[in-house]
């Protein structure tokens, strides 16, 4: 699991190490160095220009650059401030590279050092940089992505903030982000996450200092394998868990086809879909393996055992179903494992309380339109919007988006997936997410936990069903990639 921290935080883990005198910056240097000598393996005579600014940020790419040369790379860079760091800049002039002052530069002369340049190294402003991009620095940030240089982000992309990922619209996008000490908050965060890249973390002893709950989380490849419900040889239908839908109606009956394919592509031990006749056709059609209940309200003793329910896909916010499928989720109506999505948002009212292991599943609209109603500000970032409905519901909250955020009921860190594709935005992906997400929920997953599995092996079976994200794709296509999905996360343990 990937864990980062707020800007607050990371500071004051420093603190005791440079009291101490450790050479923090350095460490961060020599590896910084380390990573852009191996990426620069291949061009011959290759050059790299830094763009540094006045702080330890910038000392860290300019005692960088020094070791560079001294590795027969050419390093140079532009001084994006009136004064820099002076031990840095004093090591990069002893290794004869050049620092060149921006305001001495006409558009011309900086045009000519990017064409040279192989590599830009971002390190105008650090951990406290604000998403704010100064008048005269904004020619240069448009210069460097017009030429069309790769970036690599010196701990963290210039002009994004470390702890929230909100990002000033001129901020370079990096290929790469090397990070020191600490993952930071805004690397995992939208915003952030678009603009970071791929992320390298550099050790520098930070763990001890740093508290011991941090501001994000991430799941990786491991915790998968870790989390996942494998099928013991005594497993039962009832025992891997039994989801309900009450999904799809006479407008959008193809919801129900959807959720119940996520569901039955999951793992689900059997999946129930509660809806019209019509709708229940379609599905059996589509899936004969699912068990159809045709009434008209959801009721558990006439449906029959139930682990989990999932309700409103394709449903009207006023459908009996809906109303009673909520009702059934809310604390004290019987039922506390569930997901809440699509027409179910609309259902909710100011006086329902749910717990953790019930997910809400909105997209930005969605979630919008339901802090409205719930007299929370619509207008909040992704990231406090999200915990702000968590806290005000009590049930855990998964955002979705191109990185999906996930508040867990109860509080307690972020969780930020980012395994998707631009190509799962399209009608009827969300059902299927809805599906999977019902069936982790009924095999006993904790709501926090069940979100961000499902946020994964959604985001990688659109990946593989669009090839990667360079086909369109449709949302039965994600559903029937989801074992192929979770199949290669399980082979990479043994291979």
């Amino acid at each position: 699991m990937i864990s980062a921290y707020t800007a607050e935080d990371i500071r004051a883990a420093e603190r005791p190490l440079v009291d101490a005198g450790r050479p923090l910056m350095q460490r961060a240097a020599r590896a910084l160095a380390g990573h852009v000598a191996k990426r620069l393996r291949t061009p011959e005579a290759p050059r790299v220009l830094a763009l540094v600014g006045s702080g330890a940020n910038g000392g860290d790419a300019l005692h960088a650059a020094a070791i560079l040369r001294g590795e027969g790379i050419t390093a140079d860079a532009i001084a994006t401030a009136a004064t820099l760091h002076e031990e840095g800049a004093a090591a990069l002039r002893a290794a004869d590279g050049m620092i060149h002052a921006l305001g001495q530069l006409a558009p011309e002369d900086i045009g000519a050092l990017l064409a040279e340049a192989d590599l830009v190294l971002d390190a105008i402003v650090g951990i406290g940089g604000r998403p704010e991009v100064p008048t005269d620095l904004v020619p240069v940030l448009e210069a460097v992505t017009a030429a069309g240089v790769p970036v690599l982000a010196v701990d963290l992309p210039s002009f994004v903030d470390a702890t929230t990922g909100r990002a000033a619209p001129g901020a370079l996008a990096a290929q790469e982000t090397v990070t020191f000490g600490a993952l930071k908050a805004g690397l995992l965060l939208p915003g952030g996450a678009e603009r970071a890249g791929r992320i390298h973390p550099v050790d520098l002893g930070l763990e001890e200092h740093l508290p011991s709950v941090p501001a994000v989380h991430r799941l990786e490849d491991e915790d998968v394998r870790a989390l996942w419900p494998h099928p013991g040889r005594d497993a039962t239908k009832y025992s891997r868990g039994v989801v309900a839908l009450a999904a799809g109606s006479i407008r959008f009956p193809g919801a129900a086809v959807l959720a119940a394919s996520g569901a039955a592509r999951a793992g689900a031990g059997m999946v129930r879909c509660v809806a019209p006749q019509e709708v229940l056709d379609l599905v059996l059609r589509a899936r004969p393996e699912i068990v159809g209940h045709r009434t008209g309200t959801v009721d558990l003793e006439e449906i029959g055992r139930t682990h989990a329910l999932v309700v409103g896909p394709g449903l009207p916010g006023e459908d009996p179903r809906t109303r009673t499928g909520v009702a059934l989720l809310a604390v004290g109506g019987g039922l506390d494992r569930g997901v809440i999505d699509a027409g179910g948002l609309a259902a909710i009212t100011p006086q329902q309380r749910f717990g953790a292991d019930v997910v809400l599943t909105p997209h930005r609209g969605e979630a919008d339109r339901l802090a409205e109603r719930l007299d929370l500000d619509a207008h909040l970032s992704g990231p406090d919007l999200v915990a702000a409905l968590a806290a005000r519901t009590g049930a855990t909250v998964l955002l979705k988006g191109a990185i999906t955020l996930i508040a867990p009921g109860g509080g307690g860190p972020l969780r930020s997936q980012d395994d998707a594709t631009a190509q799962l935005a399209t009608a009827g992906t969300g059902d299927v997410l809805a599906g999977v997400l019902g069936t982790f929920l009924a095999a006993g997953l904790e709501g926090p936990d069940a979100a961000a599995l499902a946020a994964i092996l959604h985001g990688r079976a659109g990946r593989l069903a669009s090839l990667g994200g360079r086909l369109p794709l449709v949302a039965l296509d994600v559903a029937d990639h989801l074992p192929h999905a979770l199949g290669d996360i399980l082979a990479d343990a043994l291979s």
